[in-house]
């Protein structure tokens, strides 16, 4: 008798793993930092609330992020909504107190002037939590995000709520700025780590998937809109990363994109092992492989080969993608690479080295002084 079992193909080792898989109504964030998830589901609310006729285009609301117990002791004197994630209720002009999740608020009014928010937070105790200040209006709402809470400014910015094409530039600023607060040295980091011994030039032994990690939760908070998609299955193999928008389009509508492919690129593994130059660059050839392979099925707008450089010495672009630019601008991948110095004095060294190469270009460049002119009395040489 035929089996019923689906097919699995190369996955049918991940067989079991993928029947105790956890799902989830919010899976595509329900895994990451909580100050994280409250950005993406209060925005997402909004963006909701806005879609609704006569929906509100004045007066502030405050989102302070709490635990499911303050919530509960919150609901006494106050109203509890429990449908306020479906969009279809007044969000404008109200302090709302929500979990992570933003699936319910308890709430009160706030018909006073929307800078009097800030006070009224700070007396009930609650300005040094991760608040959402949400400013409807007739044209772009705004929506700023304290991560301290409202009692002060550090680390204010603003969450991006008007959503639409993700370009190349979008991504890209995206990347330079996780690589700039969290990649470039082993002392960025935070509590992740990416050099198991930096000095020794060796990395973690999941390198690829903790980078996976960093940049997903930098692209969820930046694509607020978006799903960032993580190792997707399919025929040519598993994707890294992938930002789509299957939500704010008609029904079963899916826009895809991006597709990202990651690759580590070391001289070491975490064991010290050595890496060749030929396995290097067979990894970077199989980079651009699966970037076109993956892109082309799912039919994603941009595709990128982004490269995490951890080699003891920094070649710069051109050499590294040398056998494979032809490739590449064939099949019209994007190739991005950034340098992971061992220490902050490295990265120190190479900035100033970097500057002085750049003036010298540029000394080299101009053309010569023009040679001062001597008068001479007539009669006599110079």
């Amino acid at each position: 008798m035929a089996s019923d079992a689906l097919l699995l193909g190369s996955w049918e080792g991940d067989r079991q793993q993928l029947a105790v898989a956890q799902r989830s109504d919010h899976g595509d964030v329900d895994d990451l930092p909580d100050d994280l998830r409250f950005q993406v589901h209060v925005s997402r609310m909004i963006r909701k609330r806005e879609n609704q006729p006569g929906a509100e285009t004045s007066g502030a609301a405050a989102f302070v992020l709490v635990s499911s117990d303050e919530q509960d002791k919150l609901r006494v004197g106050r109203v509890f909504d429990r449908l306020v994630h479906t969009g279809t209720r007044r969000l404008a002009s109200r302090v709302h107190f929500v979990t992570a999740q933003a699936t319910s608020s308890a709430l009160e009014e706030h018909v006073d002037d929307d800078n009097d928010l800030f006070g009224r937070v700070a007396t009930l105790g609650y300005d040094g939590r991760p608040t959402l200040l949400y400013v409807p209006s007739h044209g772009e709402s705004s929506l700023s995000f304290y991560p301290k809470g409202m009692g002060t400014d550090d680390g204010l910015r603003e969450v991006i709520l008007k959503f639409g094409q993700v370009t190349e530039a979008e991504v890209h600023e995206t990347l330079q700025a996780i690589y700039r607060s969290e990649l470039c040295t082993p002392d960025n980091m935070g509590p992740t780590k990416l050099w198991k011994d930096a000095a020794k030039g060796f990395p973690v032994e999941e390198a690829e998937r903790t980078v996976q990690q960093m940049i997903r939760h930098a692209l969820v908070g930046r694509f607020l809109w978006c799903t960032i998609r993580q190792e997707q299955p399919g025929k040519s193999g598993r994707t890294d990363l992938e930002i789509v928008d299957d939500r704010t389009g008609k029904q079963g509508t899916i826009y895809h994109h991006a597709l990202l492919e990651l690759k580590v690129l070391r001289s070491f593994g975490s064991t010290g092992n050595a890496y060749n130059s030929t396995t290097i660059q067979d990894a970077i050839v199989e980079g651009v492989n699966q970037a076109h392979s993956y892109g082309t099925a799912n039919n994603s707008l941009l595709r990128m080969l982004c490269c995490y450089d951890m080699r003891s010495d920094d070649v710069g672009d051109d050499v590294t993608f040398f056998h494979i630019k032809d490739r590449a601008t064939t099949l019209a991948i994007r190739l991005k690479r950034w340098y992971l110095y061992r220490s902050s004095q490295d990265y120190r060294d190479a900035t100033v080295d970097r500057h002085l190469a750049a003036v010298n270009a540029v000394a080299t460049a101009a053309p010569p002084a023009a040679l001062p002119m001597t008068a001479t009395a007539p009669g006599k040489r110079a």
